[in-house]
């Protein structure tokens, strides 16, 4: 029998959170989960700074919870990371470092875009039919005190992934200074604000059939509707608000049996919610009931993954290029001569199954930067490139496919570029990958895909790339022959062309 003891410390805008769960053969027993109330994101959103009475709260607190992993033995088996509450202060670091002295423990401030990727994969493992949705065209929402994530995606595609500064909390610390029976207006300007940004950004919005909810707001709107399935109504929604809307936080808590703190949060809560039903044309949402900190045990101990991860980034980085008038052809023509080119010389170049990765996507991209201007397009290709946001992707990987996708064409590195700041080894894969891109790029340099196909001879003292073309490859074999130089002083072995006109 397998167990295994996990934990995780969620340093929320509005509470602090730990979840201890063990997982036997698989299956996952819940044996603490721990809340308390701890509202940073009213210092942070309001003031900019946590205030030294709120961080020794938290310190309080968190001593609680390190005596929790003193007691179930779990120093070496634990994750602890803080979001906008703490993610958004100007003295964050001054707070991480009191926890780490104090308590012991040690806090990570999780990335906007990695808190998207760790509540899409959760919420993709839970909800039914979710494959169906994300094909279809299905807007995730993640609304909590601090901040609205939102992922969008149809046919496999993620059309945008954003964090954006609409959480409940933080819209009512905006207005908690305007007159009650205005607040409503106030409510309304937010959520148009909201909307219109996704509208701005997401071209395909009008194409999304379905809205998935998720987060502590839903935890609030299931303690007031009681639905009897994992759906709210967007009537249901509407009936409350208008009744509620123009009143008093205290009276919404008593109307309602809610805490004094969700009574507060309730009505900006309900308000942006419908504004995106209303933006998306939906009568319904499906949500999920997970917890960010179940979320993040789920992904930090490895329970929940995404399969073909490598595979769905090269489709979204393809749609990526299309913003930028990719020329296609040619971007997957170079790719699939890198790949073979990347297979037959597996023994010379000792590389791995990432960096196959990486000069895939590479080649797909390395002409991006035409978009902006043909002369110096590796250069803007490389900024293009480095602007590729998407929740799951490698920062590090997507920085080394800029730094190729700039030396693919370029002869002399800049003394100032960022490749010399590079480990020796980072280099020296770098180098091996520019050398066959280059290559790959030279057998469809006239970018009409004259050469069809390749065959790749590898023997003791050279290596030939005989090119099976439609007509003669004039422009192929010049570049070709201009750009091998690289390969050889990299490799050692000179690699030669060869044409052959037709598969006879």
């Amino acid at each position: 029998m397998k167990s295994s003891l996990y934990a995780v410390i969620n340093v929320g805008a509005s509470a602090v959170r730990m979840q201890i769960s063990e997982f036997v053969n698989g299956k996952e027993t819940l044996l603490e989960y721990l809340v308390s109330p701890l509202r940073l994101g009213r210092d942070t959103f309001s003031k900019g700074y946590i205030t030294l009475e709120s961080l020794n709260k938290a310190v309080d607190i968190m001593k609680k919870f390190a005596d929790k992993l003193t007691e179930y033995d779990l120093w070496k088996n634990y994750k602890a990371i803080c979001t906008s509450g703490v993610r958004d202060a100007d003295n964050r670091y001054f707070f991480i470092d009191r926890i780490k002295t104090k308590t012991g423990i040690e806090l990570n401030i999780i990335d906007e875009l990695e808190e998207l990727y760790v509540k899409y994969l959760a919420i993709k493992n839970d909800i039914k039919d979710f494959k169906k949705f994300e094909e279809e065209g299905v807007l995730l929402l993640n609304f909590s005190s601090g901040n609205v994530g939102v992922n969008i995606f149809k046919n496999g595609i993620n059309l945008f992934s954003s964090v954006l500064p609409y959480g409940s909390l933080r819209i009512a610390e905006y207005v908690k200074n305007i007159k009650n029976e205005l607040k409503h207006r106030a409510y309304d300007i937010y959520a148009e604000k909201l909307t219109n940004q996704i509208k701005q950004y997401c071209k395909g919005i009008s194409e999304i059939k379905y809205l998935i909810g998720s987060g502590s707001s839903i935890n609030l709107l299931t303690e007031v509707i009681h639905p009897k399935s994992n759906t709210i109504k967007k009537s249901d929604l509407e009936k409350l608000y208008n009744r509620m809307k123009f009143l008093e936080p205290s009276v919404i808590s008593k109307e309602l049996k809610i805490s004094d703190y969700n009574g507060e949060i309730f009505l900006p809560t309900v308000r942006l919610y419908l504004s995106i039903m209303n933006m998306l044309g939906t009568k319904e949402m499906v949500f999920s009931k997970q917890t960010f900190p179940h979320q993040l045990l789920l992904y930090y101990s490895k329970k929940i993954k995404e399969n073909n991860l490598q595979k769905k980034l090269i489709k979204n980085l393809l749609h990526f290029g299309k913003k930028y008038n990719l020329d296609e052809k040619h971007a997957k023509q170079v790719s699939n001569f890198s790949l073979k080119l990347f297979d037959a010389l597996e023994d010379l170049h000792s590389l791995g199954n990432k960096d196959k990765f990486i000069l895939e996507a590479a080649s797909l991209l390395h002409d991006i930067g035409y978009y902006i201007d043909i002369h110096n397009h590796h250069e803007h290709s490389s900024y293009i490139i480095n602007s590729f946001k998407m929740p799951g992707y490698d920062k590090n990987a997507m920085r080394i496919i800029s730094i190729i996708s700039y030396l693919h064409r370029e002869k002399k590195i800049k003394s100032d570029h960022i490749f010399n700041q590079l480990p020796p080894d980072d280099q020296l894969v770098i180098k091996k990958i520019v050398a066959i891109l280059k290559i790959a790029d030279s057998l469809d340099a006239s970018h009409m895909q004259i050469v069809q196909d390749i065959n790749v001879t590898v023997s003791e003292n050279v290596i030939k790339v005989t090119a099976i073309s439609k007509d003669i490859p004039y422009i192929e074999e010049k570049v070709f022959n201009r750009k091998n130089r690289d390969f050889l002083e990299i490799f050692g072995i000179p690699i030669l062309f060869e044409a052959k006109i037709g598969y006879d």
